[in-house]
């Protein structure tokens, strides 16, 4: 039964789609000499922006965003509303219940980014740079910045080559100021752009080879144990860096302890790579670069593990030392265990929320995930596929349902590897050749193309601003057709610091799906059809959920899993496009796991924000066993794949 202070007004969709961005997409390439189908062409003089008109939603007026498998790319309508309604809601949205609070979404600034954004002429850079960080783009607000070199570079380099320079007298990133690689001018360029504040954090990929056994920087390690000389020196090679930067007019968020330091399986490449156990982290941390970044970095904060999520949960040792915990912020996490969902269990968005769990003081951020990782022959293959359209919308989804789900499991945002390749993947000194949202035309610098990654991307960054707190979203579907379609959409909601409800769903369906959403505090009802792979962000007017501040509060070890079949809905949609279905529960426990609520709980019912993960949750109360149960699908093998872009 719903809660009585939840229906009083319904909307009624009956506006089209009038907008793509606030700009029409051209399809028409120059290059290829034809349209290419899926993928937005960009020249000096042509390039659509995303726009604004949302934030003059008031009333009973509903803004919705859509990207779709069909063309649409963040196109935008709105919703009237209508006094009455007889039909029961399916997706209840409820703000007195909060979770985790955004940091943020963004990409990395690797050589690569930078030598082709500057391959193009002076126009298409900055359209390059507002797609992404400009009020008429995507507006990132993170940054990741490589010290030193990594597969996507043109060379292995290091800011100071001079063998056993403890002191670090001879450290310069002279090499990121140089006009072969603009890194530190391109950061310039985002930072001035951006009206939002862009969080920095900086990984490493292998220090000075003089510091390492095997005297190279692929799968190498340190000299010696932690709080030795080596060990303390690559911890100044850090400080340095922020230093140097500093310098530059450039200051850092946060930095992670390394990036991927386990071994990782099935690689056929190797590139710059430092190796080293959680217990060696664990020492690292408390006897060098703690004790160091707290004395010339006080407020940069460090960042764990930064590798697969799906062992996040054995890498203890730092979490359980209490000197190494109190400099520790959070965990970095990746993912590239997914394999493109060839199964629907790899996704093991379970372990975030057993992480939050155990570790409730510790912010979890995505810190690398990007497209075109595998063999070709596993799931979307290898490499870019700009003239593929149906892989291109594949990844773009599989973007949507990662981010779904990591946000539902309680990542605080999410990182993109390269925010710009060439249309071959690179440059890359190894010839690790993978995809990206935007890829520049490297023949002639004339354009360049957003694919539907990049629209997905949007989907987030745009309208979840640091600061928005992750709320309760209940599903309840009307029978069980319609358990099954919501088996197959991922979905998440958050209200905003402006009081902005803000729900995205995924449906990964082949048929569409009638959403009735409800809003406890604006108590407004929305009839939506979701169609056929097709990604909404849904955004409710400011101020009207008659919640205080978003404080983020944490009210569950962990969301509910998918199926919740209380409230009968009777289907009568109003079609806004078409519709889809998201991911169906690879396991789902025979008991639903609620969370305690903070404020308000008429009813105690689950407080789930998306459909996350099913497998059972360690502390989650269990309550009556929903209608029906997804078995559990057996595992299967884990297929070749590259482990990292």
């Amino acid at each position: 039964m719903l809660s009585p202070r939840v229906l009083t007004l319904s909307v009624a969709l009956t506006a089209l789609w009038t907008h793509s961005a606030s700009s029409a997409c051209s399809s028409y390439s120059s290059r290829y000499q034809k349209n290419l189908e899926g993928v937005c062409v960009c020249t000096a003089t042509d390039c659509d922006e995303v726009t604004s008109e949302y934030k003059t939603l008031a009333g009973d007026s509903v803004g919705v965003f859509q990207t779709s498998k069909q063309g649409d790319r963040l196109s935008y309508t709105t919703v009237n509303a209508s006094p009455t309604s007889n039909d029961a809601a399916n997706i209840e949205l409820d703000s007195s219940t909060t979770y985790q609070s955004i940091i943020g979404f963004g990409g990395a600034f690797t050589d690569s980014v930078a030598i082709n954004v500057y391959s193009t002429n002076e126009a298409l850079q900055k359209r390059i740079l507002d797609a992404y960080f400009s009020e008429n783009g995507l507006q990132y607000t993170l940054g990741r910045v490589p010290i030193g070199s990594t597969d996507f570079s043109e060379s292995i380099y290091s800011y100071n080559p001079v063998v056993d320079d403890f002191a670090m007298e001879h450290f310069s990133i002279d090499v990121d100021k140089s006009p072969k690689s603009n890194k530190i001018a391109l950061i310039k360029r985002a930072l001035s752009t951006s009206s939002r504040e862009i969080k920095l954090f900086a990984s490493s990929w292998a220090p000075p080879v003089w510091m390492l056994r095997e005297n190279k920087t692929e799968n190498s390690h340190v000299k010696g144990e932690p709080g030795e000389p080596y060990w303390k020196a690559m911890a100044l090679y850090y400080s340095k860096f922020f230093d140097a930067y500093k310098g530059e007019g450039i200051n850092f968020w946060a930095m992670t302890t390394q990036n991927e330091p386990t071994e990782q399986a099935l690689s056929f490449k190797q590139w710059q790579s430092l190796r080293f156990n959680a217990d060696e982290e664990r020492d690292f941390i408390k006897k060098d670069l703690g004790p160091l970044m707290k004395q010339n970095h006080p407020d940069l904060k460090i960042i764990s593990y930064d590798d697969q999520k799906d062992v996040i949960n054995r890498w203890t040792a730092p979490f359980n030392d209490p000197e190494a915990r109190k400099y520790i912020s959070g965990v970095g996490v990746h993912w590239y265990k997914n394999v493109d969902f060839v199964a629907d269990f790899l996704g093991y968005f379970e372990e975030l929320t057993k992480f939050h769990t155990a570790n409730p003081d510790l912010f979890i951020l995505a810190t690398e995930a990007c497209e075109g990782y595998l063999l070709e022959g596993v799931g979307t293959g290898a490499g870019t596929k700009l003239l593929q359209p149906e892989t291109i919308w594949t990844r773009a989804e599989i973007y949507a349902r990662d981010i779904i789900n990591d946000l539902a499991n309680f990542a605080s945002g999410w990182t993109d590897w390269n925010m710009v390749l060439n249309t071959q993947g690179g440059p890359t000194w190894i010839g690790n050749y993978v995809d990206a949202p935007i890829l520049i035309d490297e023949t002639s610098g004339n354009e360049f193309y957003k694919q539907p990654m990049y629209y997905i991307m949007g989907h987030f960054s745009k309208f979840l601003p640091p600061g928005s707190v992750r709320i309760s979203l209940i599903v309840k579907p009307a029978d069980d057709s319609e358990t099954t379609l919501f088996s197959k959409v991922d979905r998440v909601a958050f209200l905003t610091p402006e009081k902005q409800v803000v729900v995205i769903f995924s449906n990964r369906n082949t048929s569409p799906l009638t959403l009735k959403l409800s809003d406890a505090q604006s108590k407004r009802h929305v009839s939506i059809v979701l169609p056929a792979n097709t990604v909404q962000t849904v955004l409710f007017p400011s101020g009207t959920s008659g919640t205080s501040a978003p404080t983020p509060t944490p009210t569950s070890s962990g969301p509910t899993p998918c199926p919740l079949p209380t409230a009968t809905p009777t289907p009568a949609p109003t079609t806004v496009g078409p519709t889809t279905g998201p991911t169906p529960c690879p396991s789902l426990p025979t008991a639903t796991p609620t969370p305690a609520p903070t404020t308000k709980a008429p009813t105690p019912v689950p407080t789930t924000s998306a459909p996350t993960p099913c497998p059972s949750l360690p502390t989650a109360t269990p309550t009556p066993t929903p209608t029906t149960v997804a078995p559990t699908p057996a595992p299967t093998p884990t297929p070749t794949y590259r482990p990292s872009c």
